[in-house]
C-alpha cells in the first residue's frame, strides 16, 4: 500500500460541508421519508449539538454521497440554509458522483 492509503485508513477524515451539495445514495434518490424527517423537526428543529456526524463516501470527482444520514443532512439544510454540517468520509468510490441527485435540488 502507499502510504496515503495508510495514512487514509488509519484517520477518519472529516469535512464541513453544506449538506445541499450532498449527492443522494441510489436507494434514497427521492430524499428523506417524510415521516422520519416530520418526527426529527418537530423533536430537535434547528438543534445539531450531539448530533452524529453522518457518513458519506468520496467519488473519484471529489464529491460526496450519503450513505448513512440523509434525514439529519435534510434536516439541518431545512432548518439552517447556508450552514455547514460536519460529515466524515468513510471510504472512496471509484466512481464519479456528478450525475447523482443532490439533496439541494429536492428541496425548496
Amino acid at each position: 500500500k502507499a502510504p496515503a492509503d495508510i495514512l487514509r485508513d488509519a484517520m477518519p477524515i472529516f469535512r464541513e460541508v453544506n449538506p445541499r451539495d450532498l449527492r443522494l445514495p441510489p436507494s434514497r434518490g427521492r430524499g428523506a421519508d417524510p415521516a422520519k424527517l416530520a418526527r426529527q423537526v418537530s423533536l430537535f428543529g434547528n438543534q445539531f449539538t450531539g448530533m452524529p456526524c453522518p457518513w458519506v463516501y468520496e467519488g473519484t470527482d471529489g464529491l460526496l454521497v450519503l450513505y448513512d444520514g440523509v434525514t439529519r443532512a435534510t434536516r439541518m439544510a431545512m432548518t439552517s440554509p447556508g450552514a455547514l454540517m460536519r460529515v466524515e468520509v468513510i471510504g472512496f468510490l471509484p466512481l464519479a458522483l456528478a450525475n447523482a441527485p443532490r439533496l439541494g435540488d429536492l428541496l425548496p
